[in-house]
């Protein structure tokens, strides 16, 4: 199909962008209205003919994302809007592929913020880690199994003997995989599992016919599929539970900074309601940051999630505990959902009338 290989070149643009370094520009437009200083501390004041005091410098923060996906475009949004801006931060948003590696990063203290995948970072809590979830985007996983339409490969079954791609092992797409395998009835060793190290990659291996199958989402499952690929599978359509679009820290920054991480969250679900409402800027912020797709075509992607997106991002704890259930760690039958969550941040804006605020 003459349509898989001019993908090559889209694809490539995302990988591209995956590799290049976060912008450091300010508000790119839109409606919003230019970001304003943060109050100074209370008890600052200045006496006429004094110099005014200057405001606190924003607090940088690192805010990594393990996919140009449209369930994780909030940061980007809480970014080039301003938001955060106003909130008194000052974000980088990297792309950071592979989301065991992320969830390693986030733990190290590289970055303050990930927007990642769960099960890695279940199962690094489990080994005794301290990564926390502040938030979800939706309860079923959004990855997808495809196949390169020059195979022969239409179903589950077909899958014995094939070589699949996957950003990383452990990664939401390989546990994915793995349910697929158990409820076609394979065995793990039937197929052989290729660690391409980012979803961008799978879906370049695709396009270009050096894969025949491979698991992804967001922006490069979707370029792939308009362009001819085959659905095999999708967590959406088999409503295979697990969080996705997950926002983590760990315990000791919320430790370390709680009214930070507070007035984070604050900013995050402010852009949650943005990217809600604001769909031309929510499109165009989308594009800038997702390897160049059309207008229509990210339009698309923003219409499939505006409503997954709910006000108040709290994870369930039904879509958690199917994550703990599927764990082979003995230890994870000692640990429940609240053990991986803290909603307290949450419940305040809820109980703060915050929420319902935004939505007048």
């Amino acid at each position: 199909m003459a349509a898989i290989p001019r993908l090559a070149l889209a694809l490539a643009c995302v990988v591209l962008a995956a590799c290049a370094p976060a912008a450091t520009s300010g508000p790119t437009g839109g409606a919003s209205a230019p970001a304003a200083a943060p109050p100074a501390p209370s008890g600052q004041t200045t006496s006429a003919g004094s110099a005014a005091a200057a405001p606190p410098a924003p607090q940088k923060v690192n805010v990594a994302i393990v996919s140009p996906s449209e369930v994780m475009a909030i940061p980007w949004v809480a970014k080039d809007s301003g938001i955060f801006a106003r909130y008194g931060f000052d974000a980088e948003v990297p792309l950071v592929t592979g989301t065991p590696r992320l969830v390693q990063s986030l733990i190290a203290g590289d970055f303050d913020y990930a927007l990642v995948g769960t099960t890695a970072l279940m199962r690094a809590r489990i080994q005794g880690a301290d990564p926390v979830i502040l938030a979800t985007t939706t309860n079923y996983t959004t990855q997808q199994l495809v196949a390169d339409p020059r195979t022969d490969l239409h179903t589950l079954a077909d899958l014995k003997g094939r070589t699949v791609g996957v950003t990383q092992y452990g990664s939401e797409g390989d546990t994915f995989l793995r349910i697929l395998l158990a409820r076609a009835g394979l065995a793990e060793s039937d197929v052989s599992v290729l660690q391409m190290g980012g979803t961008p990659q799978v879906g370049a291996a695709l396009a270009t016919g050096n894969l025949e199958a491979g698991v992804l989402a967001g922006a490069p499952a979707f370029a792939i599929r308009q362009s001819g690929a085959r659905l095999i599978a999708s967590g959406t359509d088999l409503k295979v539970l697990a969080p996705s679009g997950t926002m983590a820290t760990t315990r000791r920054y919320v430790e370390r900074d709680r009214d930070s991480v507070a007035r984070f969250m604050r900013a995050y679900v402010e852009a949650i309601h943005y990217f809600k409402t604001n769909r031309e800027d929510a499109v165009r912020i989308m594009q800038e940051h997702m390897g160049g797709e059309t207008d229509a075509d990210i339009g698309m992607l923003y219409d499939s999630v505006r409503d997954l997106y709910q006000p108040l991002p709290i994870p369930s704890d039904e879509a958690i505990q199917a994550v703990l259930d599927r764990e082979t760690d003995a230890q994870a039958k000692s640990l429940k959902p609240s053990d991986f969550v803290d909603v307290s941040f949450l419940r305040e804006l809820e109980q703060s009338g915050f929420v319902d605020q935004l939505y007048r």
